[in-house]
C-alpha cells in the first residue's frame, strides 16, 4: 500500500465506527466519526502499541510523518515512546508545580515545621517574597529562572535604599533554592544563588542608639519622671533602664512571674530572644532578673491597676487577646513624645547598652556578670552547653548598686567610676530559685 496524500485525507469520510489508513513505516491516520487523528503504531516485547501524535489538520501530513520518524528513531534506540511521552509529561506538571512561588511556601512551611523560627519571624519573611519576588518569577519554574532576574528584583529593593532588605531577601532565596535541591526537584549545578548574587554591598552596621554620657542620662531619667502619659507606659519607661532587659520580655512580663518578696521576676523561655524550636523545648531554663528596691516600689505601685495576675503592662485598649499586652511600640513613642530621636538618641532596646557600658565604667562590674544579666550566653568554648552559672547573688547586688546610680544621676550628683568589682559566688542552679516551674 503507498503513502497517503491530501486528496486521500480530505477525501476519507467517517464512518459508524472509527477505521485506521496506513502511511507507511508505522504511520497511521485514525478516522473517527468527529476526528482524524495521526497515530503511531509499534510493537514493543511482543505486544502492539499505538501513540497519538495529533489532530488533522492541525498537524500536516509533513509534520506527522516527520514525528513518526522521531518516535522510530527512540524505538530503534531501545526506548519505548509511549514510556518516554510519560516521563516527558510528568516532567511537565513537576516543571508546573515547581514554580518559585510554590517552592518558597513549601521551604517556609517546612522551616516552620522544624521550629525554626516564630509565627511573626514567618510571616515577615513571607511578606518579603510577596512584595519582592513573586511578582516578576514567583509563577516561573524555578530551572527557567535566569539568574539577572533574581539580581534585577534585588536591585529594585537596593535602589529604593533598602540594603538591608535586599540582603534578608536574597537569603531567603538561597533558603527556597537549597530546599528545591534537597527535595530533588533542581539539580545542585542550577542553585546558582549565594552570597555574591546580585553584587550587594554590605550594610552599614546599625546598634541601637543609647546614651553611655551619664549627664545626658541623668536628663533622660528626669524626664522619664515627669512623663505625663499613661501610668502603665511610665512604669514601663521607669524600669527599662533599670533592669536593661529585651523590650519583648518587659511587655510580656506576667504578675504571675514575679515574686516581689523574692524581689526576683522569672522570664520565661517562650519570652526570650531565641530559636523558636529552643524556646519550646521543656529543658530550656527561664531568666532570672533580681529587682533592686526600686523596680518592687514601681511595681507595687503597679500592682492595683493591673494585677495581682496577668500582664503586668497591660493594654488600657484591649480589644482581643493580641492585643491584651502593651504595643512593642509604646516605649519608643513615648521616648519621642519626650523629645528623643529613637534612631539617633535613644530607643527601648538601647538601654541594654546604656547599663552595659556605664556599669562597667561607673561600677567596675565584672564583664560576664553583666552578660548573664542581658541573657547572653558565655564566651568559652562549649559555654552555652556546659556552663549554667547564673551569677544571681553578684547580680543581685549589681543591679541595686545600678538603680542607686540612677538615682544620684536623675539628681544631678557626679558620679566617678569605681575599682573593678572582682567578688565572685558560686553557680546557683535555676531549680534552687523560687517558685521555678517546669
Amino acid at each position: 500500500m503507498g503513502q497517503l496524500n491530501e486528496l486521500q485525507i480530505k477525501a476519507a469520510q467517517p464512518r459508524t465506527t472509527e477505521y485506521l489508513l496506513a502511511d507507511g513505516e508505522g504511520l497511521y491516520l485514525r478516522v473517527r466519526p468527529t476526528a482524524k487523528v495521526w497515530v503511531y503504531r509499534y510493537k514493543r516485547d511482543g505486544k502492539e502499541a499505538k501513540l497519538s501524535l495529533g489532530h488533522y489538520p492541525s498537524l500536516s501530513l509533513a509534520a506527522a510523518r516527520k514525528k513518526s520518524r522521531a518516535e522510530a528513531e527512540k524505538l530503534a534506540g531501545g526506548v519505548d515512546p509511549r514510556l518516554a511521552r510519560r516521563e516527558d509529561q510528568e516532567r511537565e506538571r513537576v516543571a508546573r508545580l515547581n514554580t518559585f512561588e510554590l517552592m518558597a511556601r513549601a521551604w517556609l512551611a517546612q522551616a516552620w515545621k522544624d521550629r525554626q523560627w516564630s509565627a511573626s519571624y514567618a510571616e515577615k519573611v513571607m511578606r518579603h517574597l510577596e512584595l519582592h519576588i513573586f511578582p516578576w518569577i514567583g509563577a516561573k519554574p524555578m530551572e527557567a529562572i535566569a539568574p539577572t532576574e533574581l539580581v534585577r528584583c534585588l536591585h529594585r529593593i537596593k535602589d529604593r535604599g533598602h540594603l538591608e532588605t535586599a540582603q534578608r531577601v536574597r537569603e531567603a532565596v538561597q533558603h527556597v533554592y537549597q530546599h528545591a535541591v534537597d527535595v530533588g526537584t533542581l539539580p545542585p549545578a542550577q542553585n546558582f544563588v549565594n552570597n555574591r548574587t546580585g553584587g550587594l554591598p554590605s550594610p552599614r552596621t546599625r546598634h541601637y542608639a543609647a546614651i553611655t554620657d551619664p549627664e545626658k542620662l541623668g536628663q533622660l531619667l528626669r524626664d522619664i519622671e515627669g512623663y505625663k502619659g499613661n501610668v502603665i507606659t511610665r512604669a514601663a519607661l521607669r524600669l527599662s533602664p533599670m533592669l536593661f532587659q529585651r523590650p519583648g520580655q518587659l511587655r510580656f512580663a506576667h504578675w504571675e512571674d514575679i515574686d516581689l518578696e523574692q524581689k526576683l521576676w522569672r522570664c520565661p523561655a517562650e519570652n526570650m530572644k531565641m530559636r523558636e524550636w529552643k524556646k519550646r523545648d521543656p529543658r530550656t531554663p527561664a531568666h532570672f532578673v533580681p529587682l533592686p528596691t526600686q523596680a518592687v516600689d514601681i511595681l507595687l505601685d503597679l500592682l492595683p491597676l493591673t494585677g495581682p495576675t496577668g500582664p503586668v503592662f497591660k493594654s488600657m485598649a484591649k480589644r482581643s487577646e493580641a492585643t491584651r499586652y502593651m504595643s512593642d511600640n509604646t516605649i519608643n513613642a513615648a521616648l519621642r513624645t519626650m523629645g528623643y530621636d529613637t534612631r539617633e538618641q535613644i530607643t527601648g532596646h538601647g538601654f541594654r547598652a546604656t547599663a552595659r557600658t556605664l556599669i562597667r565604667e561607673l561600677l567596675g562590674w565584672n564583664r560576664e556578670v553583666i552578660e548573664r544579666h542581658l541573657a547572653h550566653v558565655s564566651d568559652e568554648e562549649l559555654g552555652g552547653s556546659y556552663d549554667r552559672a547564673t551569677h544571681l547573688d553578684q547580680r543581685r547586688q549589681m543591679v541595686q548598686m545600678w538603680a542607686d546610680l540612677l538615682d544620684d544621676l536623675a539628681v544631678g550628683k557626679k558620679v566617678r567610676p569605681k575599682q573593678t568589682f572582682t567578688q565572685r559566688d558560686e553557680p546557683q542552679a535555676a531549680s534552687d530559685l523560687p517558685f521555678a516551674r517546669a
